[in-house]
């Protein structure tokens, strides 16, 4: 058993993906090994939550191992693991976004009975399509403030802009986000 590992250790990575194409588990195995930590170490920084890293990087292997055999791979495997990572993470605070204007819209309206999954979901395309209209500066300023959780003068150091410009951005984009949602 060692040393069939060792040769799956010695191989690069393409030649083990084509393995994992044709179902060898050990193959994956390796990949998963090769790759687990440093996903998880790059999840874990921007999430701030080890736990739900971890539950991001088990969902791309899985997803990785599921679509095995239609994946065409244009760049490196961990190019593409990577890629994969950023989406993931990216999902993850638009989901939270969704959740936290969600929650100021219950507040505001006072309500203390909650929406249902049909509800919910259809307030999250809504959101998503507003955030999605917003002019291209005011939507990254938005975005870098309520989903990476940047101050304003980070966010004014990443797009240089002034501090003052990027709180008129967000004002705007929350203006624009409530007035489409008629909160």
């Amino acid at each position: 058993m060692g040393t069939s590992y060792t040769i799956y250790n010695r191989m690069p990575d393409e030649q083990l993906f084509n393995l994992v194409k044709e179902d060898n588990r050990r193959a994956f195995e390796e990949l998963y090994n090769r790759y687990w930590f440093l996903l998880l170490e790059q999840a874990c920084k921007p999430l701030q939550s080890k736990e739900r890293a971890q539950d991001i990087v088990q969902e791309i292997f899985i997803s990785l191992y599921q679509r095995r055999k239609s994946i065409e791979l244009s760049v490196s495997l961990k190019a593409y693991l990577c890629k994969a990572l950023k989406f993931k993470v990216l999902n993850e605070f638009r989901a939270r976004l969704v959740r936290n204007i969600y929650q100021q819209a219950v507040c505001a309206e006072g309500k203390t009975d909650f929406a249902s999954p049909v509800e919910t979901k259809e307030l999250e395309q809504a959101i998503n399509r507003s955030v999605g209209r917003l002019p291209e500066k005011c939507r990254k300023a938005f975005l870098l403030s309520r989903q990476e959780n940047l101050s304003y003068k980070d966010i004014s150091g990443e797009l240089d802009i002034s501090v003052s410009t990027v709180e008129k951005h967000i004002s705007k984009a929350l203006k624009l986000i409530r007035f489409q949602l008629n909160c």
